[in-house]
């Protein structure tokens, strides 16, 4: 398995959504901290199978821990590691069997704006992704995703302080 792009996702990755490229199909766009827009040729889902495989986790490890922490079942976000929380929301509309989930780093959100009742744009430094949610729920979900980052810190940091004192 290649873990080149996923690493260059994670050094300078701000967001990536699902896209239908004609004569290919699904594919992924990653919003790029500094500007740029890159396409892979992988379907979304794939490129976050891979992700979680890279961190040791899974999509029902995450809902089974931290679904019941917020209250969700669906569209739960997916703590990663100490600042990489990824956060779900629908960014096109359903084409076939296609995943219309696009995933945003939760740190690297700036702000949102109220396009419409049900359509919100996430701001980034650099970008502005539209996604068919009210503003609402968009802040919620950022809300959830610091509820589970701090949980997260909770259950890993007193390992990680005794294993940081045990190397001397």
């Amino acid at each position: 398995m290649n873990w080149s792009k996923i690493e260059a996702f994670l050094t300078s990755g701000q967001a990536f959504i699902p896209v239908n490229i004609e004569n290919k199909g699904d594919s992924i766009e990653f919003y790029m901290k500094d500007g740029t827009i890159e396409i892979l040729d992988i379907p979304c889902d794939k490129f976050l199978k891979m992700l979680l495989y890279y961190f040791g986790t899974s999509i029902s490890a995450n809902k089974r821990r931290y679904g019941k922490l917020v209250g969700k079942t669906k569209l739960v976000p997916i703590v990663l590691s100490y600042g990489i929380t990824l956060v779900p929301y629908f960014v096109r509309e359903s084409i076939g069997h296609q995943t219309r989930i696009g995933w945003f780093i939760a740190k690297e959100i700036s702000g949102f704006a109220k396009e419409s009742s049900h359509k919100t744009i996430i701001q980034f430094m650099n970008h502005e992704v539209s996604v068919f949610h009210s503003e609402k729920f968009c802040f919620e979900q950022l809300k959830n995703a610091r509820c589970m980052e701090l949980c997260f810190g909770e259950i890993h940091e007193p390992h990680r302080k005794n294993w940081l004192f045990s190397t001397g």
